[in-house]
């Protein structure tokens, strides 16, 4: 059976790689706008952008914040994790996502430490209080994707994510 957090997140990955094929080939038109209430990279603009007409829009998971997400991929690390690793995973820039770790270590959710592989590193790991964060997190996560497909049968979500795995091969 699938689970719902592993069909969000292909859900998530179809939706990344869309996005960046259409921003390749000029955005969606001439009212291509860097933000709107369509999501990055639209604004409202007509049909596509719209729901079909007596068809119910599902309530959408709300996207982890940036500080939520990295406090969840650090302490899927054992060990600690690279700042250069998490920036490949989370496609932010590197300001940024200084500017988060900084955050993160002030409020005390992680601390940073010499990597015994290689003395000038430095590896980011969770706290307790990151750690139980991160827990808190992934539940309250869990929770929405479980609403989300809460109209599914089990078969129906193993279909999507058989035509979601389908829809992320590489095309030729």
């Amino acid at each position: 059976m699938i689970n719902e957090a592993d069909l969000m997140q292909k859900m998530e990955m179809f939706i990344h790689m869309n996005h960046r094929a259409r921003a390749m080939h000029g955005g969606c038109g001439p009212k291509h706008i860097p933000h709107g209430p369509y999501g990055p990279g639209c604004r409202q603009g007509g049909p596509r952008h719209m729901p079909m007409p007596g068809m119910p829009v599902p309530p959408m998971p709300r996207p982890m914040l940036g500080r939520e997400r990295l406090l969840v991929l650090i302490g899927k690390s054992e060990g600690g994790v690279r700042q250069k690793d998490l920036l490949e995973k989370v496609h932010i820039g590197a300001p940024a996502m200084s500017e988060l770790i900084n955050k993160l270590e002030d409020d005390g959710y992680i601390v940073r430490t010499v990597d015994p592989a290689d003395r000038r590193a430095t590896l980011l790991s969770l706290t307790e209080k990151g750690a139980a964060r991160a827990a808190e997190v992934e539940d309250e996560r869990a929770l929405r994707f479980k609403s989300a497909f809460a109209a599914l049968s089990d078969e129906e979500k193993e279909a999507l994510s058989a035509i979601l795995d389908k829809l992320l091969l590489p095309r030729a």
